[in-house]
């Protein structure tokens, strides 16, 4: 999982477009617990729909992305993902973990715009 800053959403999907990359888009729902972000992860990916709640079944159909998207590289832009670690960190590991495990999936994880830069506040 790479992890990134909100506001280099469109030069990441940009890039994974000229590079050949089928793109996903997620949104961590607001409510942000396991069974709704899984529920928008499976949904977004196109798996089927007992991935949507059941995390071996996610797990197992990520390895059919290749024939689910007509191409052997795909990627996942997560947005709000932050929102996820920072509501249920447990939730935020299996979700990753299930997903890094996926051969042919990038993932990009967007979190908050200063992501990496401290601001007046954090000093």
């Amino acid at each position: 999982m790479i992890l990134v800053p909100a506001d280099r959403l469109d030069a990441v999907r940009t890039h994974l477009q000229d590079a050949g990359y089928a793109v996903a888009s997620a949104v961590t729902p607001a409510a942000a617990d396991l069974r709704q972000t899984q529920a928008e992860l499976a949904r977004a990916l196109r798996l089927p729909g007992n991935a949507a709640s059941n995390l071996d079944a996610m797990a197992d159909t990520l390895r059919d992305l290749p024939q689910i998207w007509g191409s052997d590289r795909v990627a996942l832009l997560w947005e709000d993902a932050e929102r996820l670690a920072a509501h249920d960190g447990r939730a935020w590991w299996i979700l990753g973990e299930i997903l890094d495990d996926a051969d042919d999936l990038t993932v990009v994880a967007l979190g908050e715009a200063r992501l990496g830069r401290p601001t007046e506040e954090d000093r």
